[in-house]
């Protein structure tokens, strides 16, 4: 855990090094004054937790009382040198019945960009921590208190790169990323992914037809599974065939030794369609023949002034279990939330106000210290071929707020020569499912009421399974102009492989922020 903390700081230091203009509170921003750089708000928060099934037993549960004391910051960075955002939090556990043992916990969501020199120069940071399930198929805690099947995951991402123009209207992109993810059980590996990278292409000037060219070459290593290099060159011919439409054709080669002891080299070819026909609404669809088979990349996007509508399927090669996880805050539903308030506040053009409006709005209508994951993902040893399928809707009323998630994933170990212990040394296949419905109400001024409907289906191709099925309640209030308390009532069940066991909650959490 020094190691992670040690981590935190430096990316912390990294991201702070500039004036500071903390706020308290969203009340405490004069509208009329200058407009603040960066918004710095601290927090503590306390809680306890009742549980009536500590150990996730099927046959012997044990009740358990666990408590936590819970310090965390959060940032947002608007300065000309960086911009992004950093929330971090220390939580200390204490279990009076021993189900689980007393413990520190980590909590990080954070991404940065570091205009280093003379907007030529930047470093993208980027950091998650978080516990993740070990196995897919494990016992999986109503609360996220329990430490059965978990184990706390770092992944950080250092990428400096240099930007730039030559011979009038060429760009160019010259980039190194470091990306690690190290988790704190032996039974899944630790991974190190490295890559060099160089991007040229024609600059966007209103022509019909453009060009592209991609390189890289990178290196994963893991330390209970076999490295594997890669490398790739590709161009692209890009035409704009309308204002709003705009088609890349692609071709190039790829070597890699991922699904074969030696490195094998492979042509590669796709097409890019991207249709925006307003500031609203994205369409992407990308298709591409690799070394795997067809990989494909669809992204939808349609947002109005009370809605938020989002689809992703997309089909590729994932390395890391926390692959694309640093730049959403909080869980799923927690993400979608913010997201549609983040819209409603569009108007406000400063990115710090914004945000602090965002944030008191976000725990008026869900409190604090509640856990409210929704999809997460299981520890891997090796590099997998992954379908995922993802949508998600919003709905906001005048004092009411709908969200609804659901997913679907199809993965599968990609590299048959991995000697790594996981999942998939028992399963060829792994196919997961779920959704999860969720409102929030605001009945006062002051006070909320959430609850949430989730259910989740895990299936290996050896029989192996995992179903649950989850309800909770909520309230949170506001005591005073910093304080905020929550009480959640969580209830669920779970069948499968190892037997049906359930698990019911109540916690109650106080936040101070200053």
């Amino acid at each position: 855990m020094r190691a992670t903390v040690l981590a935190v700081g430096a990316l912390s230091g990294l991201m702070t090094g500039t004036q500071v203009h903390a706020q308290d509170s969203v009340e405490g921003v004069d509208a009329q004054g200058p407009k603040p750089a960066v918004w710095i708000e601290r927090r503590v928060t306390v809680g306890q937790t009742l549980s009536t099934n500590g150990n996730l037993s099927s046959t012997n549960a044990r009740s358990e009382q666990i408590t936590e004391v819970t310090p965390g910051i959060r940032a947002v960075f608007n300065t000309p040198r960086v911009q992004g955002f950093l929330d971090y939090s220390l939580s200390a556990l204490y279990y009076a019945q021993g189900t689980s043992g007393n413990q520190f916990r980590n909590a990080l969501n954070a991404s940065a960009q570091v205009n280093a020199w003379d907007n030529r120069a930047f470093i993208d940071l980027s950091g998650v921590i978080s516990n993740q399930a070990i196995s897919a198929f494990g016992p999986q805690s109503v609360n996220g208190r329990s430490d059965t099947n978990q184990s706390e995951t770092a992944s950080f991402r250092f990428s400096p790169y240099l930007r730039g123009s030559f011979a009038g209207n060429t760009d160019y992109e010259l980039r190194y990323s470091l990306q690690t993810a190290n988790t704190n059980t032996a039974a899944r590996s630790d991974i190190t992914d490295q890559a060099a990278s160089m991007r040229l292409g024609s600059r966007n000037t209103g022509q019909t037809l453009g060009w592209s060219l991609n390189a890289s070459s990178g290196a994963t290593t893991y330390s209970r599974g076999r490295d594997t290099e890669s490398s790739s060159a590709q161009g692209g011919l890009i035409i704009a065939a309308t204002p709003q439409v705009q088609v890349t054709l692609l071709a190039g080669v790829e070597s890699n030794d991922i699904i074969s002891l030696q490195k094998e080299t492979y042509n590669t070819s796709g097409i890019n369609v991207e249709w925006r026909p307003s500031e609203r609404t994205r369409l992407f669809v990308g298709v591409e023949n690799r070394y795997f088979g067809t990989g494909h990349n669809i992204a939808l996007e349609h947002r109005t002034g009370q809605t938020l509508w989002r689809y992703t399927d997309t089909r590729g090669v994932v390395n890391n279990p926390l692959q694309g996880g640093a730049d959403s805050l909080g869980s799923s539903s927690d993400a979608l939330l913010r997201a549609l308030l983040d819209n409603q506040f569009r108007s406000e053009t400063n990115d710090i106000r914004r945000a602090q409006l965002v944030e008191a709005a976000f725990t008026q209508l869900k409190g604090s210290g509640v856990n409210t994951s929704f999809f997460q993902n299981f520890l891997t040893s090796s590099a997998t071929l992954d379908r995922v399928q993802r949508l998600s809707v919003a709905l906001s009323g005048i004092r009411s707020v709908w969200t609804l998630s659901a997913f679907r994933s199809d993965s599968s170990r990609l590299d048959s020569f991995a000697t790594g212990v996981d999942d998939f040394a028992f399963n060829t296949d792994i196919q997961q499912q779920g959704w999860s419905l969720n409102f929030a109400h605001r009945l006062t001024p002051l006070s909320s009421f959430n609850a949430a409907l989730t259910n989740q289906k895990s299936v290996g191709s050896s029989g192996l399974n995992l179903r649950s099925t989850t309800v909770s309640l909520g309230l949170s209030t506001r005591l005073s102009r910093q304080t905020s308390g929550s009480v959640q009532l969580q209830r669920a069940n779970y069948s499968g492989t190892s037997g049906p066991y359930n698990d019911t909650a109540i916690s109650g959490f106080i936040t101070h922020r200053f």
